[in-house]
């Protein structure tokens, strides 16, 4: 996404440049003409293979023609005139791809060069249908991710344009610049779509920065940022306000901000659920930097599946609060398994009980007092969860408590179900040196004892040999890392210390 963005740059770059050369030199403008007759001829090449395209999916071929146009320089680029690729889409169509150098931010928000797989398509319609069935059938994780663009849900064709923008790319100006072309060329005219009113021309297009949850880095967004503190959202009609379920949660929960805190703006309000909207940038905020913040509510719009939360700067619970969306967040990495036995929790500990683990980011609810439960009873466990900490696992189990269950923390209990938390866990890992001198494992007893133990010659395995990884183990008495292994060839499983493998 961000590398359409550093492409849409330097078109507008070239292209502002070139007319400042034109007007200095009137007799040189062979490049201005080249230009226009160059979307000319694309637009003439192209109109009946975007229009059979945009016809299928329901969609407006004036905004997918601007995106071949804007994506592609026109038919220009390398990787159009080579793949037939328009769109810059990663990937194999039908096994087929290409390789071709890029330009993308690594997690450290850093630009470098790398190398990428495109799709090839045997025809031009084959990039625009991809395309069009992209925009239809939307995301693994959301299948109406792209609804926005779809004719029964926009009005006009600068809808469907400023619905991709904060989706199909992160340039907050990215509906704008379609829409720029599509009235530059009269796309609306070339494919009978209605005109749209005047108001909804580029300048209404600006405001399409404000329909996005996340927002480009650059320099200049940032600077846009800082100097409009706070931006409430307007349109043109009154909108449709989102409906959303809440989750209360206990008030303890801390989280840091993730790397990517920047690219997402802060809100009073989830983002389209209240007429009163208002947006912040994080440094209008006063934050430079990754802190820790404190969580009371989780909300879920009606019509996605994606989580926005309620946050504090400060522990004190009359500190303002604002709304974030959920991959501004890091939340603990949390892995779980099925677990059988009963515990004893320790009624002399000050712990709770919660709904959910702490720091899962469902948010967790109080739900009791261990002191409240009965002394030495055992109460049946179900769940084992470990939360990766910045001090290593914490350990929780999910309790049933007459007709319902409840999580607690591995510090509040007396007696455990087993010596050896187990959950769910897969990898590939590589056997190491420091295998030779350490055992495998068929299991470990009730009690957190190994049961029988091979050499690695005995299981006819070696030094860099390949396994995968189905369970992890956390003992307990200890506070060591386990891992099950299963031996290639063969349905053979064993358990083996975290420094066996790599």
């Amino acid at each position: 996404m961000l590398r359409r963005f550093i492409k849409l740059a330097m078109v507008a770059l070239v292209i502002s440049a070139s007319a400042i050369f034109a007007l200095a030199f009137p007799g040189h403008c062979t490049y201005l003409t080249a230009q226009a007759s160059s979307a000319t001829s694309f637009i003439s090449d192209y109109q009946g293979d975007v229009k059979k395209a945009a016809a299928k999916y329901n969609l407006y071929g004036s905004v997918m023609m601007a995106q071949a146009a804007l994506e592609s320089g026109w038919g220009q680029s390398q990787l159009t005139q080579q793949a037939n690729n328009f769109f810059g889409i990663k990937g194999a169509y039908n096994g087929q791809s290409v390789s071709m150098p890029t330009v993308e931010y690594n997690s450290n928000g850093q630009m470098e060069n790398t190398t990428a797989s495109f799709k090839k398509y045997p025809t031009a319609y084959a990039s625009f249908a991809d395309n069009g069935s992209t925009l239809r059938n939307g995301t693994s994780w959301d299948s109406k991710y792209y609804s926005g663009t779809w004719k029964e849900n926009a009005t006009t064709y600068s809808d469907a344009a400023n619905a991709l923008t904060g989706k199909y790319a992160t340039a907050p100006d990215y509906g704008a610049s379609l829409i720029k072309i599509i009235q530059q060329y009269g796309l609306d005219k070339t494919f009978g779509e209605t005109t749209d009113q005047a108001s909804s021309s580029s300048s209404d297009a600006s405001t399409s920065s404000n329909t996005t949850d996340s927002t480009s880095s650059s320099s200049s967004t940032s600077s846009s940022d800082s100097s409009n503190s706070v931006t409430t959202t307007t349109q043109d009609a009154t909108p449709t306000l989102s409906s959303v379920k809440y989750y209360k949660a206990s008030a303890a929960q801390s989280v840091p901000l993730s790397k990517k805190y920047a690219n997402y703006y802060v809100y009073n309000h989830i983002k389209g659920s209240s007429a009163n909207e208002k947006r912040y940038s994080w440094k209008s905020l006063g934050v430079k930097k990754r802190v820790t913040v404190y969580l009371d509510m989780r909300g879920v719009k009606k019509e996605s599946s994606g989580n926005w939360y309620r946050f504090r700067f400060y522990p004190n619970s009359k500190s303002k609060r604002f709304w974030v969306y959920a991959p501004a967040l890091q939340f603990s990495t949390i892995y779980t398994g099925a677990t059988s036995g009963s515990l004893v929790p320790n009624k002399a500990t000050n712990g709770l009980l919660y709904n959910h683990v702490l720091g899962s980011p469902l948010l967790a609810k109080k739900t009791a007092k261990i002191s409240s439960l009965k002394s030495k009873t055992k109460y049946s466990v179900d769940q084992t969860a470990l939360v990766k900490t910045a001090t290593g696992q914490n350990v929780w189990y999910r309790i049933k408590i007459g007709k319902n269950k409840s999580w607690i923390e591995g510090v509040n209990v007396a007696t455990f179900p087993e010596k050896v938390a187990k959950v769910d866990f897969t990898a590939n890992k590589v056997i190491s040196s420091a295998a030779k001198a350490n055992y495998l494992y068929t299991d470990f007893s009730a009690s957190g004892q190994f049961m029988k133990h091979y050499k690695l010659a005995q299981v006819k395995l070696t030094v860099g040999t390949k396994v995968k990884v189905d369970k992890m183990g956390y003992r307990i008495n200890d506070k060591s890392i386990w891992y099950r292994i299963a031996c290639p060839g063969s349905d053979a499983k064993y358990w083996v210390s975290s420094k066996f493998l790599s």
